[in-house]
């Protein structure tokens, strides 16, 4: 089991401690069903009422022991699978940060939100039936013990009846988790379709026949994972019926059929019936939690499997000690760097280089081009965080490969077009309070919003302020490269003039090395060179006069 291989990652005690704990348990019930016949037969035989005091507190004995065992059982069960979800919740965490990036991309977001928050939630519900599943399973063991001795013919006909349901039951049960894995992909595109219409609700309101169309395919899904779901509950019970007629059945094999067989049996048919009712509670127990556990075993798995698919999408070198790069770098220079994406047979790939530029230190560099021309891909090659396919990225002369990618990233902040305003300002110490006061007062965001400790008072934003907010952190990271893409689009006429006007100048003279992509052809003069992107390809044109150069 799934669920089992996640526990036995914590070592070998977890798992002993779970069996003993079990043992423990169903030894002690197994006793109380003996305990209580004894002294039924004892009454029975001597005509009387009288107690037997210690069989009374032996049986109390049992009890307890029964109840210590199964609560500390169950308490030490969850703590400990929850220890190991949260192993495996941090490593895939941790090589979900190491991934490549291109990969990543291509993996797509949907299984790792599935595992990471709703596998690890539906294990850690269904935790406590691992150890119930195995208590009931061993009480079943000992109570069928309890009968081997009470008569072995019962215990024969008894053990292959229910060999044979166990088989039919586990078909059955393969044939569930079969729906429920149907199931599970029919809840991921109801998922999709969901953040459809979220993530696309301005476009949806403002086109009736997308909302149309995507209200037909929502009712689409909708309806597939309802049928899906009822399979799911249809064969559940089936299933659940199916036990409690091979229980029926067991006990009409004792009433009907051992006596025919066994003339001693007469005297011992009320203790192997009452041994088979007390069987009834780890019988049910045992089924309910199969049932149970399919869904939370199938989470394992997955989380399993995707703990597989990420280490395929590891950055190479990203588990090395990192090499270090001059922080007092002079130049950056790409030779040859090429990047190509696969494209489908018969289609020719959108490629991007060669690329051959240096870049000095202080320098204020524009990228402009259309859309589609390659900027953003230059941008993922300059800063590394896409891996070429040839040529070479330098820093004075030291190569930039997969022992010196992550100093390489440490000398740049950016803001991407697509950027994510964080809740924190992770990786700072709490920043100089006057530093942080004053360049919200230079974005013009005092009044809106405010640094308080180490994260911003508010991000429900407009995009442009919020942009703004996402400059005020890189210029806290204090690194000597800052990097912009499409920054100012989301600024109002205002500020975008104080932005080229102003701010950029003023990072320039503090010896930031500036690289901007921008459309705003009002202000190229700002910059000290202005690099073209068409078609993949890279040319550097000339700077109106007024520049900074």
């Amino acid at each position: 089991m799934n669920v089992a291989l996640l526990l036995a990652r914590l070592g070998p005690l977890p798992l002993r401690r779970l069996v003993v704990g079990a043992a423990a348990s169903a030894l002690s019930s197994a006793v109380v069903l003996a305990v209580v016949n004894k002294a039924a037969q004892q009454i029975a035989d001597n005509k009387n009422d009288v107690v037997n005091l210690w069989m009374a507190a032996l049986f109390v004995v049992c009890v307890l022991l029964y109840t210590a065992s199964e609560s500390w059982m169950v308490a030490r069960m969850g703590a400990d699978i929850e220890e190991a979800i949260d192993g495996l919740r941090m490593r895939l965490l941790d090589r979900l940060r190491h991934a490549d990036l291109w990969k990543l991309e291509r993996f797509g977001e949907t299984p790792l939100f599935e595992s990471i928050t709703q596998s690890c939630q539906v294990i850690s519900m269904n935790s406590q039936f691992l150890a119930l599943s195995l208590r009931s399973a061993l009480m079943i063991v000992a109570v069928l013990v309890y009968i081997a001795i009470l008569s072995p013919l019962a215990f024969l006909l008894i053990g292959a009846l229910m060999a044979v349901g166990a088989v039919s039951y586990t078909r059955l049960g393969q044939a569930l988790n079969e729906r429920q894995e149907a199931l599970n992909a029919q809840e991921a595109g109801l998922f999709e379709s969901v953040s459809d219409l979220f993530d696309g609700f301005k476009e949806q309101r403002l086109n009736s026949a997308r909302s149309r169309d995507l209200n037909a395919t929502f009712d689409r899904v909708s309806a597939t994972t309802t049928t899906a779901r009822n399979e799911v509950h249809l064969h559940g019970w089936q299933q659940f019926v199916f036990g409690e007629t091979a229980f029926n059945m067991m006990l009409g094999m004792v009433v009907f059929v051992v006596p025919n067989y066994s003339s001693a049996f007469g005297q011992e048919v009320v203790k192997v019936t009452a041994a088979i009712l007390f069987m009834a509670s780890p019988v049910f127990g045992l089924m309910q939690s199969m049932a149970v556990m399919g869904a939370a075993d199938s989470a394992a798995g997955r989380m399993i499997e995707l703990e597989s698919q990420l280490d395929g999408l590891a950055e190479p070198g990203a588990s090395a000690p990192p090499l270090p790069v001059p922080e007092d770098f002079q130049e950056i220079r790409l030779e040859g760097i090429e990047f190509a994406f696969p494209a489908p047979a018969g289609e020719q790939s959108f490629a991007v280089g060669p690329f051959d530029l240096t870049i000095r230190r202080g320098e204020t560099i524009f990228v402009t081009g259309g859309n589609g021309s390659g900027k953003s891909t230059f941008i993922k090659l300059l800063t590394g965080l896409y891996h070429p396919l040839r040529g070479r990225l330098t820093v004075d002369g030291v190569d930039i490969g997969p022992g010196r990618q992550t100093a390489y990233r440490a000398l740049m902040a950016t803001v991407f077009a697509d950027f994510h305003l964080f809740a924190r300002l992770y990786g700072m110490d709490r920043p100089d309070r006057a530093e942080a006061d004053a360049l919200m007062r230079w974005m013009e965001m005092e009044r809106v919003t405010a640094v308080e400790g180490d994260r911003f008072g508010r991000r429900d934003l407009s995009a442009g302020q919020r942009k703004r907010l996402g400059l005020v952190a890189a210029i806290l990271e204090k690194k000597p490269i800052l990097i912009l893409d499409e920054w100012a689009a989301d600024q109002d006429p205002h500020f975008r003039l104080k932005f080229y006007r102003e701010i950029v100048p003023e990072l320039k003279r503090r010896g930031l090395t500036i690289i901007a992509v921008t459309h705003d052809d009002h202000y190229f003069d700002v910059a000290d060179r202005r690099l073209h992107m068409e078609e993949g390809r890279l040319s550097e044109l000339v700077v109106p006069q007024g520049g900074a150069a």
